[in-house]
């Protein structure tokens, strides 16, 4: 009678260790999100990971967690690329109230130059190439201009017009340094 339990048990360990749908990879991103927020360093949380990941349309194929820090350089590149165009787009449109906040959208304007035209396209080459340390190094670049940015207007005690993206993109370029980290 003993055996009985310890087959149900077999059996259902066989069967839940099993992709949901035969021929289908499994999914790594709940894998990759729980190992990425813990190299991440408090950074991001799982949650933002997971709603990140999940709805891009380019981690459904991703086999590993190589492919999917990818998919968050190519997600952090559009983020900046967004953010640069509406920063563009503020300075084109006359309604900015105050000289410090039209100097400093210039500011954060070369700063995200940078960052689309050479840092993005470096990262992404690095990370899709194997070389996470210098992807790694490389997103730490992307980073650091985001804080750059924003601490041009804390320092004069200005609000940001793009507090709300700098964080976001801060977010998704430590979730692809965490991720280039633990695909070693």
């Amino acid at each position: 009678m003993a055996t009985i339990p310890l087959l149900v048990l077999l059996m259902a360990t066989i069967f839940s260790a099993a992709p949901p749908v035969a021929g289908e990879p499994p999914n790594v991103v709940p894998f990759a999100c729980k190992a990425a927020t813990a190299a991440g360093g408090g950074t991001f949380d799982e949650a933002f990971c997971l709603s990140t990941l999940e709805g891009s349309k380019s981690s459904v194929g991703a086999a590993d967690y190589a492919d999917l820090a990818v998919v968050a350089v190519d997600l952090a590149t559009a983020n900046v690329t967004a953010t640069e165009a509406k920063i563009d787009a503020l300075l084109a449109s006359n309604n900015i109230s105050g000289a410090a906040v039209v100097q400093g959208l210039q500011s954060c304007r070369a700063l995200y130059g940078a960052v689309v035209r050479q840092y993005q396209p470096e990262c992404r080459a690095a990370v899709k190439g194997g070389r996470y340390g210098d992807g790694k190094k490389c997103l730490g670049r992307t980073a650091q201009a985001v804080a750059a940015c924003e601490r041009w207007f804390q320092q004069r005690k200005v609000a940001s017009p793009v507090a709300a993206e700098d964080v976001v993109l801060a977010m998704l370029a430590n979730l692809a340094i965490a991720l280039a980290s633990i695909a070693n």
